[in-house]
C-alpha cells in the first residue's frame, strides 16, 4: 500500500529533527502495585495484537514509492522493551521520549517501565507519526489496553465527507501573521525535549463548562491561555509587545476516510489553525474568542476541505510548501484533544493514569496535549529544554483553572460560547 502524502511528509519532517523520535507519539498508561513479569505483558499483547493487522506493516519500497507492506518476519515480542524506570517520573518520561523506532519492522512498540515514581509502574505505547495519528494511536491503545470485548465502532473521521464550501473556507488557508513578541521564539532551541503534566478531576471542568456555556476542549484552550500569559507576563500586559496579539496554534482535526479498510494505519490528521488570545486583557472575551474559534461547524468545513486537499495534493507540491507551514516564526505550537473512551487496564489492575507524550514540530518550542480518561484530565506540556521556566506551565494551568472557577462563581463569565456546555 503505497504511503499518502501525508506520511510521506511526516518522513520528511522528522528528517529536520536531529533525532527521528521527535516524530514519535503515544501514552504513558500508569498503575498502582508490583509491575509484571515480561512474559505476562508479552502473553497479552500476543492474544490483542493479532487482532490487528495494521500493527504487522512495515516501512518499505525506496525515497521515491516508498509503501507499507506486511512483515514477514512479524513478532510482538520484537516490539516490546524493558526499562527501569525511576522515583522521578519527569526524568523517566525524558528517557522514554528518546527510545528509537527501528525501520527494519512496524514502526511502533510498548515499553514495560517497571518503576513510575513511587509505588507505580507504567506501559508505554510510542508510534511513528507517519504510521500512525493521535486517533488511531488512542485506539490503539484502546484495543490492546482496554476490555477485553468485541470493540464498538469508532469513527477516526471528525465526520463523514460532505461537499465542501469553498467561499466560506478558503479564507482559513492564508498564512497566519508573523510572530515577533513571543520570548520563545528568541531562545536558541536545544532540540532535545521536556514534558510536565498536569493532572485534574474532570468534574470540575464539566461544572465550570456549566456556568460559563464552554465545552472541555474550550475550557482546556482557555486555561492554555492563561497559562502561556503567565509564562510571560511581560509581553501580554499593557504596554507589552504582545498586548492585543494572538499566539497561533495547531489543533489535529481527522481526515480519514471512513471506508478505510486500515484505520489504525497512515497519518490522516490535517490542523485547523486557532489563535490563541493571549494579548486580550479580559478572561471572559478570550474564552468567547476560544468559542468560535473551536465552533463545531467551523472545525468540520476545515475537515472536509482538507480531506479533499489532501487526497489531491502532489507530493512534490507538498515538500516545497513544508517548511513554510510548520515556520514556527508564524504557527508558534500545537495542541491536540485526545479521549480514551474504554477503560484501560491490565489483568484486571485499572490504569490510574494516561498521559500524552506528543510529537515536536520541528522548530516549534512547545506542545500541549490533554487526554480523558474516566474521570480524569491530565495535560502534558512538551517543551524545548532550552526554555526557561516552561517547568512552571503546569502550575500556571491549574492555577488558571481556579481563578476561572472563582471568576464563574461571581458571575464573570456570561454564557460566552452560546448555550449550555457539552463534552
Amino acid at each position: 500500500m503505497p504511503l499518502a502524502t501525508l506520511d510521506r511528509l511526516v518522513l520528511d519532517l522528522a528528517a529536520l529533527h536531529a533525532t527521528d523520535s521527535a516524530l514519535h507519539l503515544g501514552g504513558l498508561v500508569t498503575f498502582e502495585g508490583e509491575p509484571p513479569a515480561r512474559a505476562a505483558v508479552l502473553a497479552h499483547l500476543a492474544g490483542r495484537v493479532g487482532r490487528l493487522p495494521e500493527l504487522a506493516h512495515r516501512l518499505a519500497g525506496g525515497p521515491g514509492r516508498p509503501r507499507w507492506e506486511p512483515d514477514p518476519g512479524f513478532d510482538p515480542d520484537r516490539h516490546l522493551h524493558e526499562t527501569a524506570g525511576g522515583d522521578e517520573p519527569l526524568t523517566v518520561v525524558a528517557e522514554l521520549l528518546r527510545q528509537p523506532l527501528p525501520r527494519d519492522r512496524p514502526l511502533w512498540g510498548i515499553w514495560l517501565v517497571r518503576r513510575v515514581g513511587g509505588g507505580r509502574w507504567g506501559l508505554c505505547y510510542r508510534a511513528h507519526h507517519a504510521f500512525q495519528d493521535g486517533a488511531a494511536a488512542v485506539a490503539t491503545l484502546e484495543r490492546l489496553l482496554g476490555p477485553d470485548e468485541p470493540p464498538r465502532a469508532r469513527a477516526l473521521t471528525f465526520r463523514p465527507p460532505r461537499p465542501v464550501s469553498w467561499a466560506a473556507v478558503l479564507p482559513e488557508f492564508r498564512p497566519a501573521r508573523r510572530v515577533t513578541w513571543w520570548p520563545a521564539l528568541d531562545v536558541p532551541p536545544a532540540q532535545a525535549y521536556a514534558a510536565s503534566f498536569a493532572d485534574v478531576d474532570t468534574a470540575r471542568l464539566h461544572a465550570l463548562g456549566r456556568l460559563t456555556g464552554a465545552t472541555v476542549p474550550q475550557l482546556c484552550l482557555a486555561l492554555t491561555t492563561e497559562a502561556l500569559r503567565a509564562w510571560h507576563p511581560d509581553s501580554w500586559g499593557p504596554g507589552g509587545p504582545g498586548q492585543g496579539r494572538v499566539l497561533r496554534a495547531n489543533l489535529g482535526i481527522g481526515v480519514r476516510d471512513p471506508e478505510d479498510p486500515r484505520p489504525l494505519l497512515g497519518n490522516r490528521v490535517a490542523v485547523a489553525g486557532v489563535d490563541l488570545p493571549c494579548g486580550e486583557p479580559d478572561p471572559a472575551r478570550r474564552l468567547a474568542r476560544l468559542g468560535r474559534a473551536l465552533d463545531h461547524t467551523r472545525l468540520a468545513r476545515l475537515a472536509d476541505a482538507h480531506r479533499v486537499v489532501l487526497g489531491r495534493l502532489p507530493y512534490r507540491i507538498g515538500r516545497l510548501t513544508l517548511r513554510h507551514g510548520i515556520d514556527p516564526r508564524h504557527t508558534p505550537l500545537t495542541v491536540a484533544d485526545l479521549r480514551v473512551r474504554r477503560p484501560l487496564g491490565f489483568a484486571g489492575n485499572p490504569a490510574t493514569g494516561v498521559h500524552a507524550l506528543p510529537i515536536m514540530t520541528p522548530g516549534q518550542p512547545l506542545f500541549v496535549a490533554w487526554v480523558t480518561h474516566r474521570r480524569r484530565l491530565h495535560v502534558t506540556f512538551l517543551a524545548d529544554r532550552a526554555l526557561p521556566g516552561a517547568e512552571r506551565l503546569p502550575e500556571a494551568w491549574e492555577s488558571a483553572l481556579a481563578a476561572h472557577e472563582r471568576r464563574a462563581r461571581e458571575g464573570a463569565f456570561a454564557m460566552p460560547c452560546g448555550g449550555a456546555a457539552t463534552r
